[in-house]
């Protein structure tokens, strides 16, 4: 008996092991943009990320998107901050990158981004991230 509680302790110390916490944080988004293939509003949002999974919700509970994110790394940056991309006056979202952290996850471009890319010219514009 005790050695079965010795392998589910083990078991379950590993499979723990992957887990990684979530960051939540606030945005005040000053445009409409594209978050994967839902049209998000300008305004307040609580984001919440996790390596591998995005959630942005609308202070006011009535816009939510989901997305999986891709894990990048770059320089660590004080705050957090959101990454979109513009194409003329259409905003995309393309990632999130935590306080204080190298990793950050991108967002993959949707077929429409894609199209307007081809034909317009690509700004980044990043949207700095507060704490909860």
């Amino acid at each position: 008996m005790k050695r079965l509680h010795v392998i589910a302790g083990l078991f379950a110390a590993l499979a723990c092991s992957g887990l990684q916490a979530e960051t939540i944080m606030k945005a005040d988004i000053p445009f409409d943009f594209q978050l994967g293939k839902t049209a998000m509003p300008a305004g307040e949002y609580q984001i919440t990320y996790s390596p591998g999974v995005l959630t942005v919700e609308g202070k006011d509970g009535q816009h939510k998107a989901t997305v999986l994110t891709q894990r990048e790394t770059r320089e660590v940056r004080g705050k957090g901050v959101l990454e979109f991309h513009r194409y003329g006056d259409v905003y995309f979202f393309a990632g999130v990158w935590a306080p204080n952290s190298t990793e950050g996850g991108g967002i993959g471009k949707t077929s429409r981004e894609k199209e307007l890319a081809r034909r317009a010219v690509l700004e980044s514009t990043d949207v700095a991230l507060g704490s909860r």
